[in-house]
């Protein structure tokens, strides 16, 4: 399902920040090497990404599901002088990608990678959260949200991607069809959750802004 023509689309990007030139470098490689390049956030959903960072003046930011590090730059916009930046990705073959870019970065000595799993990872890497960007494997959301919630501090904000799932979620599920029926698992499962607030943003695929109370 499509939410807004490309008409729309195009608009909404020609009235946005531009990415930085060694961006528009990593979405050219991104697209010619990567397996999926339309997981890319782009720089329309970048610069939401560097407005909340940069209002939230954060000392700990996450982000799980870097894919080839594009929303990392926005992300760490925002990040105190003393702070700290970690991502995790689940596939090892992206690494010298990120890398690459993310060395282009003045926040460079900030930001830190971790290969593997996001469960294994998120249980040996323990911060209080100011800020976390959720962009993972599907089927894992649920397991990390809970994972990540209880030591974030009041006040900290998750942004959790791609929870509209192309409309599938207003349409009627295939029995087969486990990553939308675990989309709205986890969707309501935030919406219950007497620790935050929340609500939907319908940017892209839809992100699920989450405040812990």
């Amino acid at each position: 399902m499509e939410f807004l023509s490309d008409d729309l689309h195009r608009y909404i990007s020609e009235h946005t920040t531009e990415a930085p030139a060694f961006l528009n470098d990593l979405e050219r490689e991104t697209w010619l090497k990567a397996v999926m390049p339309r997981m890319l956030s782009g720089h329309v959903q970048g610069q939401i990404l560097k407005t909340f960072s940069c209002m939230i003046k954060s000392k700990y930011i996450l982000e799980v599901g870097t894919f080839t590090g594009y929303a990392s730059h926005y992300l760490v916009e925002g990040l105190q002088e003393n702070g700290e930046f970690h991502a995790v990705e689940i596939n090892e073959e992206l690494e010298s990608i990120i890398l690459k870019y993310w060395q282009k970065n003045p926040r460079f000595e900030q930001m830190n990678l971790h290969l593997g799993r996001a469960g294994d990872v998120l249980k040996t890497l323990q911060r209080p959260w100011d800020f976390i960007f959720l962009d993972a494997d599907k089927r894992g959301l649920l397991e990390y949200y809970e994972l990540l919630i209880p030591p974030m501090p009041s006040g900290g904000i998750m942004l959790v991607d791609n929870v509209l799932w192309s409309g599938k979620v207003v349409e009627v599920v295939a029995p087969n069809d486990k990553d939308t029926k675990v989309i709205l698992e986890l969707n309501s499962h935030i919406a219950k959750d007497p620790r935050v607030e929340q609500v939907i943003l319908s940017v892209r695929d839809g992100i699920m802004m989450v405040r812990k109370l």
